[in-house]
C-alpha cells in the first residue's frame, strides 16, 4: 500500500517553501506558548533568510514531506556535531527542527521522518542525537518520549521561554524505532 506522504531531501531552491511552511507550523504550534512580541517578529522574510543561511551552512540536512496533492506538510532539519567526551572525539546529531502541519499529525509521518533522520545520522557516523523543545509543548515532548528520547541537562531558555533538552544515546535505536 503506497504511503499518503512522500519525503525527499530539500535543496536551496526549497527555501521559499520551507520559510512558508516553517511560519505556518510555528503559528499552529506556538500560539499561547510564545509571547506576543515573538509572534510579531515571525515574518516570511526572516524565515527565508534563515533557510537561505541554513543551506549555505555546511552540514545542514533538511527533508521535506509532501501530501498526495504535492503540498508541503512537514520538514526536519539536523546537522552533525563533533564533541569530546572522556578524551575521545565523537559525533552526534543535533536535531534543529521537526515540524508537521497540525492536519497531518498523528498519522505516522512524524515517526517516519524521525526514523529517516536517524538513519542519515547513523550513516554519517553520528552515535547519538539531541534536541531542545519548549518545556510547555507537551504534545512534542510526549512524541519524543514515545520514540525513546530522554530528558537531560538543565532547563534552558529561548527568548525568555523555558526549554528542555531530549536525547537518544544510541541513534541506531531511534533509526529502528517503530
Amino acid at each position: 500500500m503506497p504511503s499518503e506522504f512522500s519525503i525527499r531531501a530539500a535543496t536551496a531552491e526549497d527555501a521559499p517553501t520551507l520559510a512558508a511552511l516553517n511560519l505556518a507550523c510555528w503559528r499552529e504550534t506556538y500560539e499561547g506558548l510564545l509571547p506576543a512580541e515573538t509572534f510579531a517578529a515571525l515574518t516570511l522574510e526572516e524565515r527565508l533568510d534563515h533557510w537561505r543561511g541554513a543551506f549555505q551552512s555546511s552540514g545542514s540536512r533538511v527533508a521535506l514531506a509532501f501530501d498526495v496533492d504535492g503540498a508541503a506538510v512537514g520538514f526536519t532539519h539536523w546537522r552533525a556535531h563533533e564533541f569530546v567526551l572522556g578524551g575521545r572525539l565523537g559525533r552526534g546529531g543535533q536535531i534543529c527542527a521537526v515540524y508537521l502541519r497540525r492536519a497531518v499529525q498523528r498519522r505516522g509521518l512524524g515517526r517516519r521522518m524521525m526514523r529517516q533522520m536517524a538513519r542519515e545520522m547513523r550513516a554519517s557516523g553520528c552515535k547519538w542525537a539531541s534536541l531542545v523543545v519548549l518545556r510547555d509543548n507537551l504534545p512534542a515532548r510526549r512524541f519524543y518520549e514515545a520514540l525513546g528520547g530522554r530528558r537531560f541537562g538543565r532547563e534552558l531558555s529561548w527568548r525568555g521561554v523555558p526549554q528542555i533538552a531530549y536525547g537518544w544515546r544510541d541513534v541506531a535505536g531511534l533509526a529502528a524505532h517503530q
